[in-house]
């Protein structure tokens, strides 16, 4: 069987601080406590198929496994149409359980949010994340590829929806203001959302330009934390910034119409 990172996401490291990942420490400690034991919440491996054994694979082998390089998208999407499926009806452990799942692209996100932001925004911005992705869980089209990829793109709006609200609504330090590059990131990302939305690009190419163009993550870096050439992420962030040039000037993306839908 092969396997992929979810969303090619690597856990946040500790230089994010212990605050920034307070709401995230508590559900993965809740994750911990769900998937430990003679009964861990899991599911069986003959439902998912992709080659996994016709048993009880618990969450935290199921979360391994995704976190392989070679994890292929199908593996990953049967994952989380269960993942889902049990968020939406069998209760909150499985909620839980799908953002521990979920959780190194969650801190990922969370680290490239809090490194362009005013320290005191921290816990705000981690809780809007995790709140998010919680609420696209009974949402997202789970019959639609990509599905950890695009719930990523929704935690990530969600963080920088609160660092937004935050930084408008609260006087702050001129010590803690972020790098000009980044303060206006709402509406690119509104933007992103809305051709990942349409099919234009794909939720990975999206997150692509996301992190190397707004987050200030160079090529060369990602492609190595991925085990890709750099020169495939390049044509891979040209080809998917012609698309959405091209659909711009046609008329069926803008920043406007996306923000109008995100925020619907």
């Amino acid at each position: 069987m092969t396997n992929h990172q979810i969303n090619d996401q690597r856990p946040a490291s500790a230089t994010t601080g212990q605050r920034s990942s307070n709401a995230l420490t508590v559900a993965e400690r809740s994750f911990v406590l769900l998937t430990t034991g003679p009964n861990p919440l899991a599911i069986e491996g003959s439902v998912i198929g992709h080659g996994l054994p016709a048993r009880p694979v618990d969450l935290r082998e199921l979360r391994a496994l995704l976190l392989d390089r070679d994890s292929s998208d199908e593996f990953k999407d049967a994952v989380w149409r269960q993942l889902i499926h049990r968020a939406r009806t069998g209760g909150p452990a499985w909620v839980v359980g799908c953002a521990g799942v979920a959780m190194p692209g969650l801190k990922s996100i969370a680290a490239r949010v809090i490194r362009f932001s005013p320290s005191r925004l921290t816990d705000d911005i981690v809780s809007e994340l995790l709140t998010e992705f919680v609420a696209q869980l009974a949402r997202i089209d789970i019959e639609r590829p990509h599905i950890a990829a695009r719930l990523m793109l929704w935690a990530r709006k969600g963080a920088l929806r609160a660092r937004g609200r935050e930084m408008r609504d609260v006087p702050y330090d001129p010590d803690e203001l972020p790098a000009p590059a980044s303060i206006s990131e709402t509406d690119p990302v509104a933007l992103l959302l809305n051709a990942a939305r349409q099919e234009i690009i794909t939720p990975a190419a999206a997150e692509l330009i996301i992190a190397t163009r707004l987050d200030g993550l160079s090529v060369q870096k990602l492609a190595s934390e991925q085990g890709v050439p750099a020169s495939r992420l390049y044509k891979q962030r040209q080809a998917a910034e012609l698309r959405i040039v091209s659909a711009i000037q046609e008329g069926r993306i803008s920043a406007t119409s996306a923000i109008q839908h995100t925020n619907a």
